[in-house]
């Protein structure tokens, strides 16, 4: 569970006030849990208990990061191809905390990092991909966008004229997205993969075409 849905049912927030909550750990760059606390009270009132509950929660995501396998070698590929590597990402302070204590090798490949905290808003708006792209320099006619949901990840991308790699790997959640593809709604990603583990072929054959070498066997 997410740590937005994980407060907000903290708090007793009523279903789809999540996104209250969302606004506010995802879009400030907090230094602690007291600031956290702090701003919710701007959302709703909050009692002694859930404030030393959401410092746990705090305390425990800065150590619940862990690496995917086949994350660091897809992000090496990336490298490797000539691709600078940006993560564009909802996150809040802790959480990214942790991701550079578990996944140091992927840290150490990335050119810059346009976190929501830092920008001050989330996925799909545009600005968190303007921001990466401008940080990068990048084109995005020759830049490749790698996600996981469809309508926060891959349709932004797609619109700003970035191909794409959707990682299915919570079909469950993607449903609704998938049928739209599917009946033709939606644009269909350049490549679609099953787990991370396949990214970085995935990368491979998005080359090839690029080169005009790839062959559909």
């Amino acid at each position: 569970m997410s740590p937005t849905k994980q407060i907000a049912r903290l708090l007793g927030l009523p279903p789809g006030q999540d996104r209250l909550v969302g606004d506010v750990i995802m879009c400030r760059e907090f230094a602690g849990p007291r600031e956290v606390c702090a701003a919710l009270a701007e959302v709703t009132s909050l009692d002694r208990q859930q404030e030393e509950a959401l410092t746990r929660l705090w305390v425990d995501q800065e150590k619940a990061a862990v690496e995917i396998p086949g994350a660091a070698r897809a992000v090496m590929r990336a490298r490797e191809l000539g691709f600078a590597v940006g993560l564009v990402s909802d996150i809040w302070v802790p959480y990214y905390r942790a991701f550079l204590g578990a996944c140091p090798d992927i840290a150490a490949l990335v050119d810059y990092a346009a976190l929501s905290f830092r920008v001050g808003r989330k996925k799909p708006a545009e600005e968190l991909y303007r921001a990466a792209l401008e940080a990068l320099g990048a084109d995005p006619r020759r830049s490749v966008m790698i996600g996981d949901t469809y309508e926060k990840d891959i349709l932004p991308a797609i619109n700003m004229g970035l191909a794409t790699i959707w990682v299915l790997s919570r079909p469950e959640r993607e449903y609704p997205a998938m049928a739209r593809v599917l009946w033709g709604e939606w644009p269909r990603p350049d490549i679609i993969v099953r787990n991370t583990s396949r990214i970085a072929r995935a990368l491979d054959e998005l080359e090839q075409k690029r080169r005009g070498t790839y062959s559909w066997k």
